[in-house]
């Protein structure tokens, strides 16, 4: 009896070069959009909160015919970074009379001005949320502009703007009033 010796099967040195590369390939390609899929989603914080306190501004508006100002950006201890922040008794206390509270810690810090900003004019607003939410160390600003209209002009107090200009939309120069809006100025990601 004879024994027949089998080739053994598996794959080449080449073949196996070959699958490497195109996993490589991949992961270049999936990669980054993982990482702006998750500053995106960072960046939905600010979106929501932003939208909260625009409403709670209007809201206390209606009552009391002034807007509050928040004076300083909250949480003052927020630094760029990632990394969520507690939403301590500073910030509580500079929000308290709009009724507003975010659910949890904060990745942005949030700021109102109004009045104080802008030699007493009570009748418009902006609310800025800043942060670095895709870790490249460059402030990304989300805000909401509620301009003064008064004889079909509207106007907007530049220094409630903070030297960030009115937010305008992805591919278009016109500024963008009374929606959250990411301020296209600063980093954009």
């Amino acid at each position: 009896m004879s024994r027949r010796i089998r080739p053994q099967a598996g794959f080449t040195l080449v073949e196996l070069l070959i699958v490497v590369g195109m996993i490589g390939a991949l992961a270049a390609i999936a990669i980054p959009n993982f990482m702006s899929y998750q500053a995106r989603s960072r960046r939905a914080e600010a979106y929501v909160n932003v939208r909260a306190i625009a409403s709670a501004q209007k809201s206390y508006f209606a009552e009391k015919s002034i807007y509050h100002d928040s004076g300083n950006a909250y949480p003052a201890s927020a630094g760029l970074s990632t990394v969520k922040q507690t939403w301590d008794a500073d910030s509580q206390a500079s929000f308290n009379a709009l009724g507003w509270k975010p659910e949890g810690p904060v990745i942005y810090a949030y700021e109102s001005n109004t009045t104080d900003n802008c030699g007493g004019c009570p009748l418009c607003f902006t609310i800025t949320a800043y942060g670095d939410a895709d870790s490249d160390s460059l402030t990304s600003a989300v805000m909401y502009v509620q301009p003064n209209v008064a004889g079909g002009v509207t106007s907007v107090c530049g220094a409630k703007l903070l030297g960030l200009g009115t937010p305008t939309r992805k591919h278009g120069s016109a500024p963008v009033y009374n929606e959250v809006e990411v301020n296209r100025q600063t980093d954009e990601f």
